[in-house]
């Protein structure tokens, strides 16, 4: 029987890896239960499939509205180079890392937290009027992904990751009234998406997400 370490599960059948985390399987194989491995993988796959395609779509407005409100190169060179490396990090995440839904909400943390380092350095509002929403936007694309593909799964196990989303797609309307975001059309957009993330969870999913708050304060 196969044994996952990071898992700590026994599994029959040869299967390579585990159909949950996807760590390496150890021990020797023994006779079949479980179906072929391929069922597990698809939902990790179509994931990768619809982030791309969004990631893809994504780099196609950003030159538009690049090239229409001539916005310097350097800016859309670096956005779009930023946009690829980071899909190419989560799609490599999500396909092979053992626990991929966390290192990549926790990627997103970590960028948002360099983007307020380089702002609070430089005071540059180009990193308040389109890096920070871009950010936000990208976590929020990764969050209705999760919930097309994993539904109800996503709220039990990452509700605080999904209500930390929300209050950094809110925070950015502050940009507005400090005067940070000249060109407020992303802010107000990262806002507006919060919004509509946080309303959707309240309609159709309200008392699972108050169950789960209930669980992580009640501990």
């Amino acid at each position: 029987m196969k044994h996952c370490d990071a898992c700590r599960i026994d599994f029959t059948g040869d299967m390579a890896r585990c159909p949950f985390c996807q760590n390496e399987l150890v021990g020797d194989s023994s006779p079949a239960v479980f179906p072929a491995q391929q069922v597990y993988l698809r939902p990790r796959r179509l994931a990768v499939q619809i982030l791309t395609f969004i990631a893809g779509a994504a780099l196609l407005l950003h030159g538009f509205f690049g090239y229409l409100f001539s916005w310097p190169v350097p800016i859309v060179a670096a956005s779009a180079a930023a946009v690829v490396v980071s899909v190419l990090f989560i799609n490599n995440a999500i396909l092979h890392a053992p626990k991929p839904l966390r290192l990549v909400f926790r990627y997103c943390y970590v960028m948002l937290a360099i983007a307020l380092i380089w702002f609070a350095a430089t005071r540059s509002t180009v990193v308040t009027m389109f890096v920070i929403p871009i950010i936000c936007l990208a976590s929020f694309a990764f969050d209705v992904i999760l919930l097309i593909v994993l539904r109800n799964t996503v709220i039990s196990q990452y509700a605080k990751y999904l209500a930390f989303d929300i209050v950094s797609g809110l925070l950015t309307l502050t940009f507005i009234p400090l005067g940070w975001a000249p060109w407020d059309i992303l802010v107000l957009v990262s806002g507006l998406t919060a919004l509509l993330l946080l309303l959707g969870l309240l309609v159709f999913a309200h008392r699972q997400l108050f169950a789960e708050f209930r669980k992580q304060f009640s501990a």
